[in-house]
């Protein structure tokens, strides 16, 4: 009994080693087709980018982007950094707002559509990137990377639907990975200071990037860079240098349903731990930026002793933010996106699906009925499923975290 079942052990195997090999002979007579194959697929989810754009208005983030561009229409920048409660974002962005603003009244495009024009020409751009760091390791791979990329739900929502910013400072985070990774690191000074002229956010890039350099020079270029990038910051930090500290620098965004704020909202809705919640969430939305910058350090130094590629260590970096992320709103998701992607691709579809469902959940939950273009108002914070489903999302990406730390630690170990 036990010799004929090995013989059938042995015919399957054998069975399987040939269909294997078949199958290898197959994708290699007909690469050539499959790539193009693949690279229509993701020509395909850059439509659906477009046309979920064209027939949405957005999220809240298109209204509040309006009516900060209206105000530019008779005020200078320096006033809304000054006297405007919520505005955050660096002057370049202010500045395209009231552009798209003034082509809308004259031109064919919404203004929903033309503010939302950088993110989906930004995932264009994502698209090369991640085809171009795959290539080494062959063009069906690098293609099916884009293709991946290109369905992920969690991009398609935010660069076409949600109407921020997000999308294009994730791909400027990439580009400067990408060259840093490739030792310019003036290029990847430039690709940084870019991203942080779109939002602040990769401000904990910086140090981690930094302590990268093995020389003297290379940390001189990639400073200079930097303070190229800072240039448009200048008159504002003289002018409203108060305002600007205190609406950008300072400013922790919505303490939303999502990770660590998940809890700590729940605690404070419930009246035996609302006073000691309340305490605690002061005092951890006012230090989360400083543990976060922190962890970050410890990366770097890590990585380069243990010589990480860049794109991990991006995403460690920007996973630690989003995990200990002391505000939220849900376009924040897409940063680990197109790092995860450069790394991993099994990974990279499971966090970016997962994400994605989360915050078509969120979108779900505050559309505005019998609209049309779609939208949604956010009226509150993420109420259940959707803030369950966050939670969901937030636990997958500390797992992520976690086995690419564990898999570095061991890589370390054998050094």
């Amino acid at each position: 009994m036990h010799f004929v079942a090995l013989t059938a052990l042995q015919k399957l195997r054998s069975r399987f080693a040939s269909g294997a090999s078949n199958f290898h002979a197959m994708l290699r007579g007909n690469e050539r087709s499959i790539e193009i194959s693949l690279l229509a697929v993701g020509m395909s989810g850059m439509v659906a980018r477009v046309a979920l754009a064209w027939m949405s208005e957005g999220s809240n983030d298109v209204v509040i982007w309006r009516e900060w561009a209206t105000l530019l229409q008779f005020h200078p920048l320096a006033d809304l950094y000054s006297h405007v409660e919520g505005f955050n974002h660096p002057p370049l962005m202010a500045w395209w707002a009231s552009s798209a603003l003034r082509w809308s009244q004259h031109g064919p495009l919404r203004f929903a559509v033309l503010l939302k024009l950088p993110a989906l020409l930004a995932e264009g751009v994502t698209f090369w990137l991640l085809w171009r760091i795959w290539r080494p390791t062959g063009r069906l791979l690098a293609a099916a990377a884009v293709a991946a990329f290109a369905w992920n739900l969690d991009s398609i929502l935010v660069s076409g639907f949600h109407g921020n910013t997000d999308s294009l400072c994730a791909m400027l985070c990439l580009l400067s990975a990408t060259w840093i990774q490739q030792g310019s690191f003036f290029l990847g000074g430039l690709g940084l200071a870019a991203a942080l002229n779109v939002k602040l956010i990769p401000v904990i890039l910086v140090p981690a990037f930094l302590i990268l350099a093995s020389t003297r020079r290379q940390g001189i270029r990639f400073v200079s860079a930097l303070a190229l990038g800072a240039l448009p910051f200048l008159p504002f930090l003289v002018s409203a240098r108060a305002g600007f500290y205190t609406h950008a620098i300072a400013y922790n965004s919505n303490p939303d349903n999502w990770g660590i704020g998940f809890f700590l909202n729940a605690a404070e809705q419930n009246p035996r731990f609302a006073a000691v919640a309340a305490s605690l969430a002061r005092a951890y939305r006012h230090g989360a930026r400083y543990l976060i910058l922190g962890i970050c350090v410890v990366f770097g130094f890590w990585a380069r002793w243990a010589r990480w590629n860049t794109f991990r260590l991006s995403f460690l970096c920007l996973a630690a933010f989003l995990v200990f992320a002391p505000g939220f709103g849900v376009q924040y998701t897409v940063y680990v996106v197109p790092m995860l992607f450069a790394i991993s691709l099994p990974q990279a579809v499971l966090y970016s699906w997962v994400s994605g469902f989360f915050i078509l959940a969120v979108y779900f939950n505050f559309a505005v009925l019998g609209e049309y273009p779609i939208r949604s108002h956010f009226t509150n914070v993420y109420p259940p499923p959707a803030s369950l489903f966050g939670l969901v999302a937030w636990t997958v990406l500390i797992v992520l975290l976690l086995r690419n730390v564990a898999s570095h630690a061991k890589q370390s170990l054998h050094l």
